[in-house]
């Protein structure tokens, strides 16, 4: 009979609620082993030193020393362990993260998406990943963000995914709204456009249009209008009634 794997895992968490929801999360799951949680990335870094956990879940935004330099510090002391951020914003970091970290959670976290990590944890064990080599690519991505590059019937331009407002499609091409109110248009359909972008930023509302969620101000349900607002403009888009319950669930 195989036996269960367990893994040492440690919480760094500056809000007590937010600790004591992962710890009993955690505790749920027969892979996990909790070792301990931390108020702070000082107490959590010496936690890990001494316990040597195979996953850390990390809060980003905590006073003083923030998450990220936490993971600055693990590399300096050449520790190595898996990290997984766990936050309730990150509209800017996240597509470093998503990148370069083990994993990351949004707040509240989902129970399933927890178990995924786990599930992840094993096969990447077992291909073998250098965790050394992940944090050297979080660090690089932390401090020159991810740039996509869209090709245009003339070339090519780059952008970052935060800067994205919304893609509609415009046939087998897709005209990309930007952040300064400037339209590119780029040669590959929104479909291909949307397996670039992570989901868990972009939203497609329907067939024709795919919104960065991070520009949602309002929705009204009477006429399926969504409002997004960004420098101080706002633009409406329609969203296809089948999608509105997927939608209203990305907001709890």
């Amino acid at each position: 009979m195989k036996h269960q794997q367990l893994f040492k895992c440690i919480v760094i968490d500056d809000e007590a609620e937010a600790r004591y929801i992962m710890d009993q999360l955690l505790k749920q799951l027969p892979e996990a082993e909790l070792v301990t949680s931390a108020y702070d990335a000082q107490s959590g870094l010496a936690a890990i030193k001494l316990h040597k956990p195979d996953l850390v879940f990390l809060d980003i935004k905590m006073p003083g020393m923030t998450g990220l330099d936490v993971v600055v510090e693990l590399q300096k002391l050449q520790i190595k362990t898996h990290v997984v951020f766990v936050t309730a914003y990150d509209h800017y970091a996240i597509e470093a993260i998503k990148l370069a970290a083990f994993d990351y959670l949004l707040k509240p976290v989902d129970p399933v998406q927890l178990k995924a990590v786990f599930d992840k944890m094993g096969k990447e064990l077992s291909q073998k990943v250098q965790f050394s080599d992940r944090l050297s690519m979080l660090l690089q991505q932390l401090h020159h963000p991810e740039r996509l590059r869209f090709n245009t019937r003339n070339g090519f331009f780059l952008v970052e995914p935060a800067e994205i407002i919304l893609v509609k499609a415009e046939g087998n091409y897709s005209e990309i709204l930007l952040i300064d109110n400037k339209k590119e248009m780029a040669t590959v359909n929104i479909g291909q456009i949307g397996e670039m972008l992570d989901k868990a930023l972009f939203f497609r509302a329907s067939r024709s249009i795919l919104i960065n969620i991070n520009y949602v101000r309002r929705l009204d349900r009477k006429s399926r209008k969504i409002i997004l607002e960004y420098n101080g403009t706002s633009r409406e888009v329609c969203i296809a009634r089948e999608q509105m319950g997927d939608f209203e669930r990305v907001w709890g």
